[in-house]
């Protein structure tokens, strides 16, 4: 019987180390982020469009709860906008300077110094200022946002992110890059306009150092 029972407890004393031997250390780390944007404005009717380049920085904040699953949050400064495709003597172009909110799921597949990364969630972003530059347009030629503050400051989007981290002995750095697609319409479609649909899409490519606390 106490053979039996000798027995019982080093069962259950193994299968408790083999277990907590599997069992995760969660990691929360903090980092600054820096990097360009390239913007655009979704429009309809449909605007030919140019490249719109920018920047983006702020600060990052990731929490990994289980292997593989985890969230990052950010509060970044964000330029975005976008800029006509015109004749070669006429320009016209907008810059949008916001400060932006992402929530995301962070999965990561991979071991404890590299892995590949998806983020996935939502944004929100208030327009803090607003530059517009026109070049030798005349009054005939202007579309009617010209010379229009944005309406609707405030934007809710979807944002998805690919990239890849490494763990060094100096801090974590993540590479990543991101689309950002807006809900909301930056100008407002009412009857009184022709303008039925004014989005932003960006794309952004950072570099986020990180450190774990």
């Amino acid at each position: 019987m106490n053979k039996k029972c000798s027995l019982f407890i080093i069962l259950i004393f193994f299968c408790f180390y083999g277990n907590s031997q599997n069992t995760y250390k969660p990691e929360t780390q903090v980092g600054v982020k820096m990097g360009a944007t390239i913007s655009s404005v979704r429009f309809d009717p449909k605007v030919n469009q140019n490249l719109n380049i920018g920047f983006i920085g702020g600060l990052s904040f990731k929490h990994i709860e289980e292997k593989g699953l985890g969230v990052q949050i950010e509060l970044n400064y964000l330029q975005a906008g976008w800029d006509e495709k015109l004749d070669s003597s006429k320009s016209y172009s907008r810059r949008l300077n916001s400060i932006q909110l992402p929530f995301m799921t962070h999965f990561n597949f991979g071991n404890n110094k590299s892995r590949v990364f998806i983020n996935l969630g939502s944004y929100l972003s208030y327009l803090l200022s607003e530059g517009e530059s026109i070049e030798n347009i005349s009054k005939e030629e202007e579309k009617e946002y010209y010379r229009k503050e944005i309406a609707n400051k405030t934007e809710f989007g979807l944002c998805m992110g690919l990239g890849f981290t490494q763990y060094t002995s100096v801090g974590i750095f993540q590479i990543e890059g991101r689309g950002n697609i807006g809900f909301s319409d930056i100008f407002d479609n009412n009857n009184e306009s022709s303008i039925t649909a004014s989005k932003n899409m960006i794309i952004e490519i950072s570099l986020t150092y990180f450190i774990s606390l």
